[in-house]
């Protein structure tokens, strides 16, 4: 198009301009490559400077819409070849022939031609040879280096938001891990927990059967006890098991399950124990208000404490103190185990001792 145009505007380079045909020829070459241009950017720049070499010396009478097809073919060198240091040496190499063409054009062999494309009158205040050269010099340089100069430019631009992509994309794989790694910890916890339930409900109900059974025909009202003791950690089994499952089934704590056991209920722990031991609770000092976690772990470690006494213990009595120290930041627990034959006092110091700062 750009060549129809300028023979139909009178640019003409004189006798030495080529037909219409070889004209567009030249034109196609120089622009056609540019449809791959991305794919292949070193190879459609060395066309397109071969092509536009080829098109000056045949003097084509319209060279602006091919400079600018050159200009984007070197942009596209620089923002889209991977290998930087053979996109650097093409574009130099590239660099280098053009400018020594067109200092061949510019030189004393060819001042004839170019007297005969620039003749005519002329109003400015320098002769028309230098200012023609000027003009094509500086033009030359200013397509040369902005397309060079905004090729690395964009080639930096997309190489940044690549290297920021991928790094989106491990910290989201990163935070999948972590959220994955938080819900199988959860699960784990919860399985302990779990556990820890269902062994010392299941010992001490085990136990108080036993006992329930050797006093139902002495002592029927006391084995009645021990029955409402064993039904009473039935149920509780059953709601701390039914919350526990709900963490699991559901990923989050129902918001209709009870709390968590803690420090409170110590008491009910240590008495629902009756009809197998016998058992005494003790509060030392003042009681203070305690994070949530400790509460738990202290209420975790005496159910333990107490369901191993049950299990493995020849024990008959079983005393637990919570003692809460003069220093704010200490709390201590004590277990005593009592043997059958009364000859000598166990006892299981500190198990659950902590140290809470601030507390």
């Amino acid at each position: 198009m750009s060549t129809l145009l300028s023979r139909s505007a009178g640019i003409d380079p004189g006798s030495l301009r080529p037909g219409q045909g070889e004209e567009l020829a030249w034109a196609l070459a120089v622009g056609l490559p540019l449809c791959f241009r991305r794919r292949f950017p070193l190879s459609v720049l060395i066309t397109c400077t071969v092509a536009f070499i080829g098109l000056q010396t045949r003097f084509v009478g319209d060279s602006s819409a091919s400079s600018v097809c050159l200009a984007l073919a070197l942009y596209t060198a620089g923002a889209w070849s991977r290998d930087r240091h053979r996109a650097t040496v093409v574009r130099i190499v590239v660099v280098v022939t053009l400018t020594a063409g067109l200092g061949y054009v510019l030189s004393a062999n060819t001042w004839p031609t170019l007297n005969g494309l620039t003749a005519g009158q002329h109003t400015g205040p320098l002769p028309v040879l230098p200012a023609f050269a000027l003009y094509t010099i500086g033009t030359n340089i200013l397509f040369l280096a902005g397309a060079w100069t905004f090729g690395n430019a964009a080639w930096v631009q997309t190489r940044q938001r690549t290297e920021l992509a991928e790094r989106n994309r491990e910290l989201q794989a990163e935070r999948d891990e972590n959220a994955r790694n938080a819900v199988i910890a959860e699960r784990l916890r919860v399985a302990r927990e779990l556990h820890d339930v269902v062994a010392h409900h299941v010992s001490v109900m085990g136990v108080q059967a036993g006992a329930a059974r050797l006093m139902l025909t002495r002592d029927p009202p006391a084995a009645e006890g021990v029955l409402l003791s064993i039904e009473s950690a039935g149920r509780n089994a059953v709601e701390e098991m039914h919350r526990l499952l709900g963490v699991l089934r559901d990923g989050r704590q129902p918001a209709q399950a009870a709390p968590a056991a803690g420090i409170e209920q110590l008491a009910t722990l240590v008495a629902g124990l009756r009809g197998a031991l016998r058992t005494t609770y003790t509060v030392d000092g003042e009681p203070r208000e305690l994070p949530q976690s400790l509460s738990i772990s202290l209420y975790r470690i005496t159910q333990e404490a107490l369901t191993n006494t049950v299990r493995h213990a020849d024990a008959s009595k079983v005393d637990v103190t919570l003692s809460y120290r003069a220093d704010p930041g200490v709390l201590g627990m004590a277990v005593s185990l009592s043997p059958l034959d009364g000859s000598k006092n166990l006892a299981a110091r500190s198990p659950a001792t902590s140290r809470q700062q601030g507390q």
